[in-house]
């Protein structure tokens, strides 16, 4: 009786062990699997018609159903570099949490402009609910990006940057065909910049 016992106290003790061990390792599966790092080249056409090409990247948390599929991401910080091109200004490297939807360049001016929007609730809160979807960044002759009212000229433009992000298997080069594609499919406030939208949050 007292093998019986001691056999059943040892074994219930090493279910215990390989239980935890297990949950910890989907844990740490779970949350290294989660991180989420694309880097691509994307074609972009400015509104002088001129078609350039600039370096993508987007970080975040990889968003998944409970079959640990892939089904989204949050972001963390998405960038955008801009090539030196003749007679243009090279702005440094455009960051931040939002997503981009267009940008441009003015050569009057020497100044570049990207316009980007929220993907989630949080951050709209984070930013103190604004009225405008939108947030304007400007980097006049090659200075640090700044943060500007939206300009009126810029309603209605339609979107030249990618805006549907993958989490998995993005192309290393995106042409403006594939963005084509993916803007008929996209929401109404990431094909062209509106005055009017819509929020759940």
């Amino acid at each position: 009786m007292t093998n019986v016992l001691a056999f059943t106290t040892t074994r219930n003790a090493l279910v215990r062990v390989l239980g935890l061990t297990l949950l910890c390792t989907l844990v740490l599966a779970s949350a290294s699997c989660s991180r989420m790092s694309q880097s691509w080249k994307e074609e972009v056409r400015l509104s002088d018609g001129r078609l350039i090409v600039v370096k993508r990247t987007a970080k975040g948390t990889m968003l998944r159903d409970m079959a640990m599929r892939p089904t989204g991401w949050e972001p963390g910080e998405t960038t955008v570099r801009i090539p030196h091109t003749d007679g243009d200004v090279k702005p440094p490297v455009w960051r931040s949490s939002l997503i981009p939807v267009v940008m441009d360049y003015d050569r009057a001016t020497s100044t570049w402009s990207v316009v980007a929007t929220y993907l989630f609730c949080g951050e709209w809160y984070d930013m103190g609910r604004p009225a405008s979807p939108y947030v304007q960044y400007i980097s006049v002759g090659g200075e640090a990006w700044r943060v500007v009212p939206l300009q009126p000229g810029l309603i209605g433009r339609r979107a030249n940057l990618l805006t549907h992000i993958q989490p998995t298997h993005m192309s290393p080069m995106v042409r403006e065909q594939y963005k084509e594609m993916a803007w008929r499919r996209a929401s109404a406030k990431y094909k062209s910049i509106s005055t009017t939208w819509k929020t759940n949050c």
